[in-house]
C-alpha cells in the first residue's frame, strides 16, 4: 500500500513537470572556468532527481552492507534462541510425562544459547535427580551458578529443596544453614530449614528456630503449627530435659493443652512439687477433662478430701466419665468411704466395664471382709478384660443379703 502511494505520487509529480516543460521548457546555463553547459530546465531537474535517487540507493546499500555482519549475528542468535526454546518446551513436556532421560538431554542440548539458562539447568537437575543421578544434578546446578552468578542464592535454595526431596537431609541442612546465615529472614529458607530439622528430629534446634518463624508475617500459621505441636510433644517427653524453661516459652493457650500440661505436671510431681503441679492440672482440666490429666491429679500429694470435692464438681459436668468415676471410687476407698466408693464403681461398671473398676471392686470386697471368692471373681473379670477375653461372669452384687454397705 505504501509503495503504491509513493508510485502514484511520483507519477503525479512527473506528469506535472512534463506539463510545465511542455508549456515552457526554460533555459539553464552552467559555467565553471572555461567550461559551460547549456540545457533546458526540465533536463537539469531530471538529472538532479536521478542523481539524488542514485546517491540515496548507494548510501542505503553501503549502510546495509556495513550492518550485515551485525544483522547476521543477530539472526543467528535469534535462530539459536528459538531452537533452544523449542528444545526447552519439548524437554519440559518429556519431564511431565516421566521421560527423564530424554528430557535431560533436550534441556541441556542448547542450554548455553537459551534465553532462560537457569530454567534449563534447574529442570535438567530435576530430571537427573528423578533418575537418581545426584552427581549430575549437582553439576547442572554448578553450571547454572556460572551462567547466572547473580542468582546464586536462588540456585542454592533449589539445591537444598532437591536434596530435601531426595532424602539427603544432612546435605540439605548444610545448604540451608549457609543460606540462613546469609539471609536470616528469607521465608522459603526458614520453612525448609524447619522441615529439615523436623525430619532429622532435631527438636532443640527446631525450638530455637520456631520463634523466628512464628514472628514472620509471610509464613502462614498452617505451615508450622503441626510441626510445633510435634516438637513440643517430643521435648516434653525427652528424658533429662529441664521442662520449666520450655514451659515458660508457651503461651496461655498452649499451657492448657493436655499433652503439654500432663508432661510438665508429671515432671513436677516427680520432683515433689505437687502444689505447682496442682495449679497446672486444674487450669487444663477446667478447659478439657483428659484421662491422663485425671490420672496425674490422682497422684498429687495433697489432701484426698480436697481431691474428691474437686472431682465431684467435674463429675456434675461429665457424669458418665469412666476414668473420673474410677478415680473417685479409688479415692473414696482410700478414705474409707466405702458406700460412696461402691456407688461410683457400680456406675462405672454399668456404663462400661474396665479393668480398673474390677480391680477396685475386688479391693472393696476385701475391705468389707466378704468371702474371698467374690474378690477373686472381680480380679478374674478384670484380668480377662485386660487380655481382651470375654468376661466369664460379672462380679457378685454387693447389694445381696448381708452385703449392704453403710453410706459414709
Amino acid at each position: 500500500m505504501r509503495l503504491t502511494l509513493t508510485f502514484i505520487s511520483a507519477l503525479i509529480i512527473a506528469t506535472g513537470l512534463a506539463y510545465l516543460v511542455h508549456i515552457d521548457p526554460g533555459f539553464v546555463l552552467l559555467t565553471y572556468g572555461n567550461i559551460s553547459v547549456e540545457t533546458s530546465l526540465a533536463v537539469l531537474v531530471f538529472l538532479i532527481f536521478i542523481s539524488f535517487i542514485i546517491a540515496y540507493l548507494g548510501l542505503r546499500i553501503f549502510f546495509n552492507i556495513k550492518k550485515m555482519p551485525k544483522a547476521l549475528t543477530l539472526w543467528r542468535t535469534q535462530h539459536k534462541q528459538s531452537r533452544s526454546q523449542r528444545e526447552l518446551n519439548d524437554g519440559l513436556i518429556d519431564a511431565a510425562e516421566g521421560h527423564w532421560k530424554r528430557s535431560e538431554k533436550r534441556l541441556l542440548k542448547h542450554a548455553s544459547q537459551s534465553a532462560t539458562p537457569l530454567l534449563n539447568y534447574i529442570s535438567a537437575a530435576q530430571a537427573a535427580q528423578s533418575q537418581g543421578a545426584y552427581e549430575r544434578r549437582d553439576q547442572y546446578l554448578v553450571k547454572a551458578t556460572k551462567a547466572l552468578p547473580a542468582q546464586t542464592q536462588a540456585i542454592q535454595l533449589m539445591r537444598a529443596e532437591l536434596q530435601f526431596s531426595a532424602g539427603q537431609l544432612e546435605q540439605a541442612l548444610a545448604s540451608l544453614q549457609q543460606l540462613h546465615t546469609d539471609n536470616p529472614t528469607q521465608p522459603a529458607v526458614l520453612v525448609l530449614l524447619m522441615k529439615t530439622y523436623h525430619q532429622l528430629k532435631d527438636w532443640e534446634a527446631l525450638h530455637l528456630l520456631l520463634p523466628s518463624i512464628r514472628a514472620h508475617k509471610m509464613i502462614a500459621i498452617e505451615q508450622w503449627k503441626s510441626i510445633e505441636s510435634d516438637m513440643l510433644t517430643h521435648l516434653f517427653n525427652k528424658p533429662g530435659l529441664s521442662l520449666t524453661s520450655l514451659w515458660n516459652t508457651l503461651d496461655k493457650g498452649q499451657k492448657t493443652i493436655p499433652a503439654y500440661a500432663a508432661a510438665y505436671a508429671e515432671s513436677l510431681i516427680q520432683n515433689q512439687q505437687s502444689e505447682h503441679a496442682e495449679s497446672i492440672l486444674l487450669k487444663s482440666l477446667h478447659k478439657q477433662v483428659s484421662s491422663n490429666l485425671l490420672r496425674l491429679y490422682g497422684l498429687l500429694d495433697i489432701d484426698r478430701s480436697k481431691k474428691i470435692q474437686q472431682l465431684e464438681k467435674w463429675l456434675k459436668k461429665e457424669p458418665s466419665h469412666i476414668n473420673m468415676l474410677n478415680l473417685l471410687g479409688q479415692l473414696c476407698l482410700q478414705q474409707g468411704l466405702l458406700g460412696k466408693a461402691k456407688g461410683y464403681l457400680d456406675k462405672s461398671l454399668s456404663i462400661k466395664p474396665s479393668t480398673m473398676a474390677y480391680l477396685l471392686m475386688g479391693h472393696l470386697h476385701e475391705k468389707q471382709d466378704h468371702p474371698a471368692e467374690q474378690a477373686s471373681r472381680c480380679y478374674k473379670s478384670g484380668l480377662e478384660l485386660s487380655l481382651d477375653l470375654p468376661v466369664s461372669q460379672n462380679p457378685p452384687s454387693l447389694n445381696g443379703p448381708g452385703n449392704s454397705l453403710p453410706a459414709k
